[in-house]
């Protein structure tokens, strides 16, 4: 309507005003108010209640894969809720499967990492933990007494009594060294060392205790080498009954 026509904020003129009976309620299932239909609309051939279901069962899982389809196609007297349902219960095992795979992935790097950390401690909790795995033979070569002589370690004891004697030794470079503490060939067995192998820190001692148990009387001498790739150190042994 134009706007001269508007009279005190309603129409001026009813010259176009349409009369009809079809005002449905304003509840929207007549269709459009004027186009002569005064009954329920009709939403299409499919029974509602039938419609219900197919919608249900495809919405159970949002998407289809094809294999609702496949299995009516294999079977035509399957229920296409039942074809529906299956397909559904396929999907979520796959992703059940997935779900498994990833957890999997998670739990073995946590136990990688833990597994590293806890070899990490025990480097740390005495210097017994070797850094790598290689032969000290072929590292070190044979035991031989060094250029210089750190001191002299000596013990007495009773026949088949066992004496100790305990130092502390650090690696005097960065970071952890492997190291080997072993007897000069000719030394008696009646001396003996723990640690015999390890890493060496930087900054905290490791403690080695040297054993003395003499099995015959009289005196026992011989040498004892702590070395690694970077230092040799050298102590002579004395000990007595």
């Amino acid at each position: 309507m134009d706007k001269s026509q508007v009279k005190a904020y309603g129409p001026g003129s009813f010259a176009d005003y349409v009369d009809f009976n079809e005002f449905d309620g304003g509840d929207g299932q007549m269709g459009v108010a004027g186009d002569g239909n005064t009954k329920l609309e009709k939403m299409d051939a499919v029974p509602q209640l039938a419609k219900s279901k197919m919608m249900s069962a495809k919405n159970a899982w949002g998407t289809s894969t094809g294999y609702a389809d496949m299995l009516r196609a294999k079977n035509p007297k399957m229920d296409t809720a039942r074809a529906q349902q299956l397909e559904n219960w396929a999907n979520q095992q796959e992703v059940r499967m997935k779900n498994q795979q990833l957890k999997d992935m998670a739990d073995k790097f946590d136990q990688q990492q833990t597994s590293a950390e806890e070899n990490w401690r025990q480097l740390a909790k005495f210097g017994v933990e070797r850094v790598t795995d290689v032969d000290y033979d072929e590292a070190f070569g044979a035991v031989a007494v060094g250029d210089k002589i750190e001191g002299t370690i000596e013990i007495k004891s009773a026949l088949n009594k066992v004496q100790t004697h305990s130092m502390d030794l650090r690696n005097p470079y960065m970071g952890f060294a492997d190291f080997r503490a072993a007897f000069v060939p000719g030394t008696s067995s009646d001396w003996t060392i723990e640690p015999h192998e390890g890493s060496l820190k930087q900054r905290e001692d490791t403690n080695f205790v040297v054993k003395f148990r003499p099995t015959t009387p009289g005196l026992s001498e011989g040498y004892l080498v702590i070395e690694t790739e970077d230092f040799k150190k050298t102590w002579k042994l004395v000990g007595s009954t």
